[in-house]
Parts: structure tokens; C-alpha cells; sequence
């Protein structure tokens, strides 16, 4: 293969190294940085990310607060305990895990989150503050990406930058971000009408469509890096969107999967937590 592997466990260790010093820092001043949760219902999913977030939290010397609601749970309830974790000096930061069941309104949830705390950056004055540049922090997905092509040295001004998603969390906000570095950004869907085209012509190409094997080796420009978001579970399997071996041919760097976005994007979210601390801190 000749495309660089891109080694995303390595780079989120050494930002998790970053984070556990900084978080000694505050200690010596009497601070721990806290993460809350908050899982309506039984969803599998939900559950797995809730362990992860804990495990994640307490890698860094993060208080972690749990708070579960049974399936039966109102939307006034959820709002009430939302409304409780914003007044908690504690929680620096909240993570509403979804799905939740049917009868509350996901917007609703996310529009009574302290914008300081909101972590996935779900809360609208947040997605307008990536949208103007001056964000506090960004959706993990994405800030992850660009912590990608950071570390690698790959600036982005005056680079062409094609996106594979238009979704809200992860296409969307990452074209924002590629664009408040000065990228030239194409944004490709389900609906556009040549992708390989567009991809062909990107120095960085980003994808993050749900398809096993759609990125092929003729749709990249020889010498592009390629971040692939994309995870899939197939026959008991880890896959991205790429035709993997294929593309490393014609690529200079390439994230794999499993161990390349998706080990960033867990660090980001505590990278999040941490700057919601310090601004939180700042304003008392």
C-alpha cells in the first residue's frame, strides 16, 4: 500500500495525555471537570454509549454524573432534570443520549440545554457559533476530523475539500469548520448528481456515507488524504466507506477503520468538556 496510515489511536492518546494535565492543573486549584449523562428508556445504543462516556471520563480524571430515566418518563421530567444540570456547578458539561422514546421532542431537549455545557453542540446558538467561526467548541465528529488533518500538518487554506455527508452532525458542521480555514468545500449527498466527480477533485476528501466499499480508488486524486468517519458493523467486522486497499494506492494518507476517526472523536467530546470548564470558570 502506499498511502501513510494514519494512526488515530495514536493521536488520541497524546490529546488524552493533553487533557489528564490540564485537568491536574485545575485540581491544584480545587476543580474537577464534570460530565453528565442523561439516558430516557432502555435503548441498546444509547446504553453502550452511556458506558463508553463514563469509561472515557474517568480515563482523565473527569467526575462523571449518571442520571437514567425509566421509558415511562415524561418530556416535563427530562426538561425538569436538563434544567437542574444547567444549575449544577459541578456538570460543566451534559450529553443527552438519543434515541429517547417516543413522546419527547428531541429539539425540545436540545433547545433546554445551557449552550455552555451542550457537549454535542446540538443547541441552535451553538451550531450558529460554528456557522460565524467564533464556536467555543464543535461537534466531536467533525472537530475530530480536523484534529486529524491538524496533527498530520495539513493546513487547509486554499485547499479543495469534498464532504460526503450533508447530515446535521457530521457533514454539515464539518463543512462549516473546513471553511472557517479558508478550504474551498464541495458538500456531495444521495441527491448530487456525479459524486466521484466531486471527490476526484478534492486534495482532502471526507467521508461519511453509511455504505460499505463507495469510495473506489477512481474516485480519488492521486495524492489526497482521506478521512474516513464511516463505521459499519459487517459479518462481525469494523468497515468504513472505502474500498480500502484500493484507495491506499492512489491516496498520500488514509484514516482505517477501526482506529482512525473514531478514537479522536471520543477525546474531542472530553476536549469539549474541558473547554466548557475553563469558559464556565471565566464567568464566575
Amino acid at each position: 500500500m502506499a498511502a501513510q496510515l494514519i494512526d488515530g489511536k495514536a493521536i488520541a492518546e497524546a490529546i488524552r495525555e493533553e487533557i489528564r494535565a490540564e485537568v491536574a492543573r485545575l485540581a491544584a486549584e480545587g476543580v474537577t471537570p464534570g460530565v453528565a449523562t442523561i439516558l430516557v428508556g432502555d435503548d441498546g445504543g444509547a446504553q453502550f454509549y452511556r458506558g463508553q462516556i463514563e469509561k472515557n471520563t474517568a480515563s482523565v480524571g473527569f467526575a462523571y454524573f449518571d442520571h437514567r430515566l425509566p421509558a415511562d418518563a415524561g418530556q416535563d421530567e427530562v426538561l425538569r432534570l436538563v434544567a437542574e444540570l444547567n444549575a449544577d456547578p459541578a456538570v460543566h458539561g451534559i450529553l443527552a443520549l438519543m434515541p429517547m422514546p417516543a413522546g419527547i421532542d428531541q429539539a425540545a431537549v436540545f433547545n433546554a440545554l445551557a449552550p455552555e455545557k451542550d457537549l454535542d453542540c446540538v443547541h441552535p446558538a451553538n451550531i450558529g457559533h460554528v456557522l460565524l467561526g467564533d464556536h467555543l467548541f464543535a461537534p466531536a465528529t467533525p472537530s475530530a476530523c480536523i484534529e486529524i488533518l491538524d496533527r498530520e500538518g495539513i493546513g487547509l487554506q486554499g485547499l479543495d475539500v469534498t464532504i460526503v455527508n450533508h447530515s446535521n452532525i457530521v457533514g454539515k458542521p464539518a463543512a462549516l469548520l473546513c471553511l472557517n480555514r479558508n478550504a474551498s468545500v464541495h458538500v456531495v449527498h444521495v441527491y448530487s448528481k456525479d459524486v466521484p466527480a466531486a471527490c476526484r477533485e478534492a486534495d482532502v476528501l471526507i467521508s461519511a456515507a453509511p455504505v460499505q466499499n463507495l469510495i473506489r480508488a477512481d474516485m480519488v486524486k492521486p495524492g489526497a488524504v482521506v478521512i474516513d468517519v464511516t463505521t459499519l458493523r459487517v459479518e462481525g467486522r469494523q468497515v468504513g466507506s472505502l474500498d480500502f486497499e484500493a484507495v491506499c494506492e492512489v491516496a498520500s494518507r488514509v484514516t482505517p477503520v477501526p482506529g482512525g476517526v473514531g478514537p479522536v472523536t471520543n477525546v474531542m467530546l472530553l476536549k469539549n468538556a474541558l473547554a466548557a470548564c475553563r469558559a464556565q470558570r471565566s464567568q464566575r
